[in-house]
Parts: C-alpha cells; sequence; structure tokens
C-alpha cells in the first residue's frame, strides 16, 4: 500500500471512529459490552447507506478508538468497554447495562422498594436460565441479521463481538459485591425510578420472590414482618403476581398469610385453594423443619 493509500485509511479510520464516539457520548452510558460497541458500528454504516465492512475494519476502528482514549476496558468487566468521557456509575447501573437480561432483585429490590431496613451486603440480581437466554438470544440473532445485512458476517461466531452470549458477572462491581441468582419462571421488571439505568422487580414479583425464595430477602421471618407491615398497600399488585405463577406451594404460602393473617378477602386468593393438599413438603418456611402445627385451609406446616 503507498504513502497516499495509507494516509486516506487512517484518515477513514479515524472519521468513522469520530463519529462512533460521538454516538456513544450522546447515549450517555458509561458502559458497553463489546457485542453492543460492533452493533454501534454497523448501526452506524447501515444508517449512512454505506455497506458494513468487512470485521478486520471494524476492529481498526475499535484500536482507533482505543489508541484516542474514547474507549477503555471496563475495569470489572474486562472483556468489555468503559466509556471514558462519560461519568460512571454505581454497580447497579452497571449490571444491567451490561447484562440486559438481569434486573435487581430479593433483599435489594426491597430495599429500593422501602420494604425492609436492612442494608443487603451483595447486590442480589436476578437472569433467567441458560435455555430462556439461549432462546431469547437466538431471536435478537434474527432481528439483526434481518435488519442489519452484512455479507461479512461470521459464520457461527463464537459469543463475543459478533454474536451475543451470557454476560459473566465478577465478584465486585464498583468495589460492590455482587451475588447472581438464576431463575427458571420470568420477572416483571421495571427501571428504578431512582437510578439512570438500573431495572429492579416490580413490587408484585419483589413479594413473590419473598415467598419463592426467602433465604435470598432475608429469611422467612424477616419476610413475614414485611408482608404483615407492607402488603395491604400492594394487594392487586401482590395477587396479580401470585396469581400468574405456577407454583402451588408459592400460593399456599401467600393465601395463609393474606387470607389467615391479614385478613384479606378476595376471590383470586380464595381460588387458590383448589391446589392446596397435605404433604411433608408443605411448609410455610423451607429452610425449617416439619411442625405439627397446620392451616387446615391451606394445608401447610405452621413453621415460622
Amino acid at each position: 500500500m503507498d504513502v497516499d493509500a495509507t494516509v486516506n485509511q487512517q484518515t477513514y479510520l479515524w472519521g468513522m471512529a469520530e463519529q462512533v464516539a460521538g454516538v456513544l457520548e450522546r447515549r450517555a452510558e458509561p458502559v458497553l459490552t463489546a457485542w453492543d460497541l460492533f452493533h454501534r458500528m454497523r448501526v452506524l454504516f447501515h444508517k449512512a447507506g454505506k455497506e458494513v465492512p468487512p470485521p478486520a475494519t471494524l476492529y481498526r476502528i475499535r484500536h482507533a478508538l482505543l489508541d484516542g482514549e474514547v474507549l477503555a476496558l471496563d475495569r470489572d468487566y474486562t472483556a468489555h468497554y468503559r466509556v471514558v468521557a462519560v461519568p460512571d456509575q454505581p454497580a447497579d447501573d452497571v449490571v444491567c447495562l451490561m447484562d440486559r437480561f438481569a434486573c435487581i432483585s430479593h433483599l435489594s429490590a426491597m430495599q429500593r422498594w422501602g420494604l425492609t431496613d436492612r442494608q443487603p451486603h451483595a447486590l442480589m440480581i436476578t437472569r433467567p436460565d441458560a435455555g430462556t437466554v439461549r432462546q431469547q438470544l437466538a431471536e435478537i440473532a434474527i432481528r439483526e441479521a434481518t435488519e442489519i445485512p452484512w455479507k461479512d458476517r461470521p459464520q457461527q461466531p463464537r459469543p463475543g463481538p459478533f454474536r451475543l452470549g451470557n454476560i459473566v458477572h465478577p465478584d465486585h462491581v464498583r468495589e460492590h459485591p455482587v451475588r447472581l441468582h438464576v431463575s427458571r419462571r420470568p420477572c416483571s421488571t421495571i427501571r428504578d425510578r431512582n437510578s439512570s439505568f438500573a431495572r429492579v422487580t416490580s413490587i408484585g414479583q419483589t413479594f413473590l420472590d419473598m415467598l419463592q425464595t426467602p433465604r435470598l430477602c432475608g429469611g422467612m421471618s424477616h419476610v413475614l414482618e414485611v408482608w404483615e407491615e407492607r402488603a395491604r398497600r400492594s394487594l392487586d399488585e401482590i395477587i396479580g403476581s401470585v396469581d400468574s405463577c405456577d407454583s402451588v406451594i408459592t400460593k399456599c404460602r401467600a393465601g395463609h398469610i393474606l387470607e389467615e393473617r391479614l385478613g384479606v378477602t378476595d376471590a383470586r386468593v380464595v381460588a387458590w385453594k383448589t391446589g392446596a393438599a397435605r404433604g411433608g413438603s408443605r411448609r410455610l418456611d423451607p429452610a425449617r423443619p416439619y411442625v405439627p402445627k397446620w392451616s387446615d385451609d391451606w394445608m401447610i406446616s405452621i413453621n415460622a
């Protein structure tokens, strides 16, 4: 390649890098995954009516962004990127930006909703199980291939810049411990109103999680305190979330608390009794042993 051609290529790469930098800084997101970076490059070419270049060219643009200190490798998610000009955010925002399937949950969500005074040691996050994520990733890949034609798309690439995969969360993000919970059940989430980018389980989902995994919510004794003090304020959301779940024991726990402890009368709650049945595993607190004290209506051992 002659000198003029080299200069032209460098000018082209820096010009594209500047455009990418502008897009990243306008979005005001402090971090992005490797896939997000290369995807936004491809979107930029596509919107400009240009053919998306081969991966080698995209890599050169990335190197220009790194060399120009527009990007740096993130200090916690070291395979992904930090947008240098955008102010950093706390762990809850960073985690949700990095992992599109994750949300703040359990005791951390309880704190966000003002349901507990306890300070969780770790940031609790939840995302779907691997099978659910694979299905969602396949749908995204199909949509991406349709929306952004790319003749040089790598065939069956490994997860990374050109194929989405599950994010590996470090033990600490922004010096805050992080604990990941994987759920086979879909979660209802909303954008946290007190945060820039974080997602949190809905109020109904948060109460549902207390009954399904009380060990992640301060233990069943604390869960019962929260339900007895706070559940009346969000009855419709709570009943709706419990009603939509497919766990009979969860419905029996919720029914016992709402009907027998809180005195709630609701046809939806009464309907849950059709699944009540005696069994050694039917306990209010799954972490404590059976005791011979029963709810006759809800057929669970009142061991808490």
